[in-house]
């Protein structure tokens, strides 16, 4: 029995410390990952939700990125969106944050594995 309490919050710390990384989740960032990176055109209707066209015509040339993210669960959802932070160039699989609540926000890069859970808590752009 007592070991199967410590298994269960060594699973639990787990979990926690996964996320410990992350921007304020209050303030809607997640973690998330690139999952395709081209035009705006051609990638808008594969994201769950379109945060390129956001009132700005940007063309359908314009540079764009679809990022999954968890919105707690198992399930996920895609973000689509030009936003990225000045002078990045984004690939499939690096690692960015994304504000589910403001469409308007950037994409921040995450911090590299060495350096998680060094933030402060505030993206840094």
């Amino acid at each position: 029995m007592r070991r199967a309490a410590i298994l269960w919050a060594l699973a639990l710390g787990g979990c926690s410390a996964f996320d410990a990384h992350s921007f304020d989740r209050s303030a809607g960032w997640r973690a998330a990952q690139v999952v395709s990176v081209g035009k705006m055109g051609e990638l808008a209707a594969t994201a769950d939700r379109d945060c390129g066209a956001d009132g700005a015509d940007r063309g359908a040339a314009a540079p764009y990125a679809v990022v999954r993210y968890r919105n707690g669960g198992v399930h996920t959802r895609s973000i689509g969106t030009g936003h990225w932070p000045a002078g990045a160039s984004l690939k499939v699989g690096d690692a960015v944050e994304v504000n589910v609540l403001d469409c308007a926000a950037p994409l921040a890069l995450a911090a590299p594995a060495n350096q998680r859970g060094s933030n402060s808590g505030t993206p840094s752009r």
